[in-house]
Parts: structure tokens; C-alpha cells; sequence
């Protein structure tokens, strides 16, 4: 009896940790809405492993807030954007044989989720690299906006940096979070 009972409890975390997952939802379908702009579970699937993808659903939003608040501030972000001969690096999926442990990793990522969503590994991270480039304009733009700290250069001003931001992104959830609806699990 109580052998069944323990295998009952086993089944059902085995099936409630793969319910985790975003491949039971489709593409189409909104994981959250920011202030009237949708986070759809294919962004997520893009650029995280479904497996790990709900894991930075409070991430995205965090990042869909920032572009909102530095759009509103009507603040230019080109000029934090990585040139495209300067991101080429990031850019280029790293070479089959590589010795590089970061470049395997790289590979490994863009082959898997190249897989997923039909896409050749090339394009995968060519597409991935301007997403994340932007992402990291704006999130930039907007914590040197508003903690007044550029060109962090010693680990003090590293701390500082980290601290005052981490404070700045839970206020700004805080401010909106009336705006902030999450539609799965």
C-alpha cells in the first residue's frame, strides 16, 4: 500500500514537472501582456529552451517594461546598439570544431534551438544576436539614465551599479504592476 502510494506521488510529480514546459502551449498564444504590448510564447521559445523558458517570463517583462519607459522618455537607444561589424562576433554561429568551451555552449544552444523552430543554426544566431543586442540598448540606455553611473570600471562601481539597478527594475515592476498581466504558468 504504501510502495503504491509513493509510486502515485513519483507519477505525479513527473507529470506536473513536465507541465512546465511551453511546448504544451502554441506560438501564438500570449504569456503576458505589458502595458497592452504582448510577450507571445513563441518570443520566450525563441530565445530560451522550452524547458527554462517560463524561468525568465519575469525577466522579459522586466525588459518589455525598460523599452516602454525609455521609448516614453523619448531617449535614442542607436548608440548603445552594437555596430554590426563590432556584434559580428556574436553574431556568427562559432565553427563545428571548436576547442572553445563558450563557442561549444554557443553552438550547442543555436543547433537546438535552430532545431525547434525550423530554422538553420546561422540564422538562428544572427537572429538571436539582434534581439539580445537590442534588449541589452535598452536595458543600458536606461539604468546609466537613471542611476547616473557610466562606464562601470572598478568592482565598487560595479556593486553600486548592480545594486542601484536591481532596485530600479523592482520599482519599476512595483509602478506597473497594475499593468502587468501573466497568462501562464
Amino acid at each position: 500500500m504504501k510502495r503504491s502510494l509513493l509510486f502515485s506521488v513519483l507519477i505525479s510529480l513527473i507529470l506536473l514537472a513536465g507541465c512546465s514546459s511551453l511546448s504544451r502551449y502554441d506560438d501564438n498564444e500570449v504569456a503576458a501582456v505589458v502595458k497592452d504590448q504582448e510577450i507571445t510564447v513563441g518570443d520566450l521559445r525563441f530565445l530560451y529552451p522550452d524547458d527554462k523558458a517560463l524561468d525568465y517570463l519575469d525577466w522579459t517583462i522586466k525588459v518589455e517594461l525598460v523599452k516602454q519607459e525609455v521609448e516614453k522618455m523619448n531617449i535614442e537607444v542607436t548608440d548603445k546598439l552594437n555596430r554590426e561589424e563590432d556584434d559580428d562576433w556574436f553574431g556568427q554561429l562559432p565553427p563545428e570544431n571548436t576547442e572553445d568551451q563558450g563557442g561549444k555552449q554557443i553552438r550547442k544552444f543555436a543547433e537546438t534551438q535552430a532545431k525547434k523552430l525550423n530554422m538553420k543554426p546561422e540564422e538562428f544566431q544572427k537572429q538571436y544576436a539582434k534581439i539580445i543586442n537590442e534588449q541589452n540598448a535598452y536595458m543600458i540606455t536606461y539604468l546609466e539614465e537613471k542611476t547616473g553611473i557610466e562606464n562601470v570600471d572598478d568592482e565598487a562601481a560595479k556593486d553600486e551599479f548592480n545594486e542601484k539597478s536591481d532596485a530600479l527594475l523592482e520599482e519599476l515592476v512595483e509602478e506597473n504592476k497594475d499593468g502587468i498581466e501573466v497568462l501562464i504558468q
